[in-house]
């Protein structure tokens, strides 16, 4: 019989044996094989091999739970959030002047979202509108904050000097971290800053999809108050 031949023989039970004789610890080196192994009866020996793969088979099955609370723990906080951004939008449409538009972003984002202040800043052309303020040119506030969003995302992070200083003078908060949000494409009409006292609360590497839903929503509405010429 060639060496080709050989090779392509099944592996017989006496070989497996032979192999685990000579290799004792093969299983202590391959744990997840034991998951797969079906042991009917005790033999000798037997007991503790049986004892090995229960032990595998509950660890696996406790790392899937955990897991499987994870994704039910974030899809319960997603489930809030939507809760709240759908309040919160409901409540923007009704919105009948620019005023009442700042108002309700000062009054209901802090309380939904567990919040500390709002900041509302808008370029151009604006109706006088308190809790607002109004740039005429973006260059001089986009500049200071450091933010030009290129892919007209928000931006999150810890808060500095320049954005307390440029955002949020009128409130005693001196640390935490805060969300920018652009308002129309690369925040051409303004920027909605969110604050927390939280330093963790927003980071650069959090999800943001909630936070673009309400830069979006929020710039549609305040589209209706723009002054264009």
């Amino acid at each position: 019989m060639s060496q080709q031949e050989q090779s392509i023989l099944p592996v017989t039970e006496k070989q497996v044996f032979d192999y685990l004789i000579e290799h004792p610890d093969f299983l202590e080196k391959n744990p997840s094989l034991l998951s797969q192994l079906s042991i009917s009866h005790q033999v000798d020996g037997g007991v503790s091999l049986v004892e090995r793969q229960v032990k595998v088979l509950r660890e696996k099955n406790r790392e899937l739970q955990g897991k499987l609370i994870e994704m039910l723990n974030a899809a319960q906080k997603n489930e809030n959030l939507l809760k709240k951004s759908i309040r919160l939008i409901l409540c923007l449409i009704d919105c009948q002047s620019l005023e009442q538009l700042a108002n309700t972003l000062h009054d209901i984002i802090p309380r939904e979202f567990d919040l500390d202040a709002v900041s509302i800043s808008l370029f151009g052309h604006w109706t006088r509108a308190s809790n607002v303020r109004v740039y005429q040119k973006s260059d001089r506030l986009l500049e200071s904050l450091g933010c030009n969003f290129p892919d007209n995302e928000p931006i999150c992070g810890r808060m500095d000097s320049k954005i307390r200083d440029s955002l949020f003078s009128t409130h005693a908060i001196k640390s935490g971290s805060v969300a920018i949000l652009p308002l129309g494409k690369n925040g051409q009409l303004g920027v909605l800053a969110l604050l927390s006292r939280d330093q963790s609360r927003f980071s650069p590497d959090m999800g943001d999809l909630f936070l673009q839903l309400i830069s979006s929503i929020t710039t549609q509405l305040l589209v209706r108050f723009k002054d264009f010429d």
